[in-house]
């Protein structure tokens, strides 16, 4: 404001109406005034700024407007030394008081000497210009980053603060720390840590910022991976947001925080694990209980009509025989099936084991029985295996090493060649014994091996006639793997294969055997 105004003045009447409608248009405050302090014209908007209706109300309720104006008042000194020694003044912020009610706001000024054409000074000129809302929103601006900044802070979270005009960024320490790192190797550069950002994550990155930076989004967030002075990856959250813009709505100043968020991460994954593990053990349930109810009443119905085969005269002594052989295998089927059930349960920790001494010998005879009739009508040779083993003796439950054996087997006959053989050994290997399973079959590459014990995979077969469920071999590793051993195979395209069994050897002074326990209970 002019430095006073004890009375209103005068001017020439042209200029006044040749000034009228530029001071009474303006939308900011603006005035004229002498040297002396004397107000020549004082425009509606100001006269409203001051809290009155018109110029004349202005100018006869306030004989000195600059008296008593500003509140820090020193500053009506530093504008008029500013205004005489510069000729002008730009922006010159202040708070003041409206004169009508004392309410305070602040306010931006500008003014300017203007002279004769002999350089003489004739009178001021100057806007005044009310910017309280934006005073207040920067002070509120700055507050609130304070209080987000000392919030962070104290929660451990690491700051930036991008400085786009300059193209410079400013890195609190603890996001420094987080990665290990110290001030040099930032060094002020917005993509110091870009540089870091794992590659696979930089365009998620750098896509998520731009789309902030040109206002789709209300704020940024991105999670990426950033590489740690000692060769680790740290999962980040990035979060930021921009808080300056010019009056093109250009970016000029962005803010944000890193979070670390690598533990999280990793509970994701278990977490994701766990789900998979979950599906997966629920679509084998599944599968399991549908095989059941599908085989076991077939099943059922071949050991019904077998046992009134078995009551009807027969012609010869073989048929005899042949009745009861489809009965115990009838039976040992249903039993397989049971025993698909059962692993449902040893998925859910409910199978129990039965430790007893297995003699080789009886057991490898009953696997042979049980195959040997399938084996010859597909012209392999398969000879009786319990001459060779003799003395042998496993700890193991004999019921689920049966099963074992016999998938085995009967993957050596489905998957073997025409007049291929089948051979079933067992040895003393140290302390373990050794049964092995060798067919002549076209044998399986890497791929199929890495594969080979996966639930439900067939390795192709299931494009073949040959029938299968694709679980006998995964079921066949859990079963040896909870009797204490394990299951190897020995494998390559057009030598055929060679499963191989290694399972404790059975004390000298053997424990009961699994008839003599039944006996024991009984």
């Amino acid at each position: 404001m002019p430095p006073s105004a004890s009375e209103p003045g005068t001017e020439p009447a042209d200029d006044r109406r040749a000034d009228a409608s530029l001071f009474d248009f303006l939308p900011i405050g603006a005035y004229r005034s002498l040297p002396d302090g004397t107000v020549l014209r004082a425009n509606l908007a100001l006269a409203r700024l001051e809290g009155y209706t018109s110029e004349a109300e202005l100018l006869a309720a306030v004989p000195d407007i600059a008296q008593g104006w500003y509140v820090e008042p020193d500053r009506r000194r530093q504008f008029r030394e500013l205004l005489e020694r510069d000729g002008q003044v730009r922006g010159f912020v202040s708070e003041v008081r409206r004169h009508r009610t004392g309410e305070r706001l602040w306010v931006s000024e500008n003014a300017h000497l203007v002279r004769n054409a002999d350089g003489s000074l004739r009178h001021y000129e100057g806007t005044v210009e009310d910017i309280t809302a934006r005073v207040e929103a920067e002070q509120a601006l700055r507050a609130s980053e304070q209080r987000w900044k000392l919030a962070l802070e104290s929660v451990g979270d690491g700051i930036w603060d991008w400085d786009l005009a300059a193209n410079r960024e400013i890195v609190s320490a603890r996001l420094l720390q987080t990665y290990g790192l110290g001030p040099e190797a930032h060094g002020g550069r917005p993509d110091a840590l870009d540089e870091l950002t794992h590659p696979d994550d930089r365009e998620t990155m750098r896509r998520d910022r731009e789309a902030h930076l040109r206002g789709q989004t209300p704020t940024y967030r991105n999670e990426h991976r950033i590489l740690c002075s000692d060769g680790r990856w740290k999962w980040v959250l990035s979060r930021g947001m921009v808080i300056e813009r010019d009056a093109a709505g250009r970016p000029l100043r962005m803010i944000g925080t890193h979070t670390d968020i690598s533990l999280r991460k990793e509970a994701e994954v278990l977490r994701r694990e766990r789900e998979h593990a979950a599906e997966a053990q629920k679509a084998q349930n599944a599968f399991l209980s549908r095989v059941s109810h599908e085989l076991r009443t077939p099943l059922n119905a071949i050991i019904g009509f077998a046992q009134l085969l078995e009551l009807e005269p027969a012609d010869s002594p073989r048929r005899s025989g042949w009745v009861r052989t489809l009965l115990d295998s009838g039976r040992q089927l249903l039993a397989l099936v049971n025993d698909l059930l059962d692993l449902s349960s040893a998925r859910t920790g409910l199978l129990q084991f039965t430790r007893a001494t297995v003699e080789i010998g009886p057991l490898l005879r009953e696997v042979w029985v049980l195959h040997a009739t399938d084996a010859a009508h597909a012209a392999l040779a398969f000879a009786d295996p319990a001459h060779a083993t003799a003395g042998l003796r496993v700890m193991a439950d004999p019921r689920r090493l049966r099963q074992v054996l016999s998938n085995l087997v009967s993957n050596a006959i489905k998957y073997n060649r025409p007049g291929g053989r089948v051979v079933v050994t067992a040895a003393s290997d140290g302390d373990a014994v050794a049964l092995s399973v060798e067919d002549d079959g076209p044998g399986l590459d890497a791929a199929q091996l890495e594969r080979l014990f996966q639930p439900f995979e067939r390795l192709g077969a299931q494009h073949t006639p040959i029938a299968g469920t694709g679980l006998g071999l995964a079921l066949a590793r859990q079963l040896v793997e909870a009797m204490g051993g394990t299951i190897e195979v020995d494998s390559a395209p057009g030598r055929g294969s060679r499963f191989t069994v290694r399972l404790e050897a059975a004390p000298a002074t053997p424990l009961p055997d699994a008839a003599t326990a039944s006996a024991a209970r009984t």
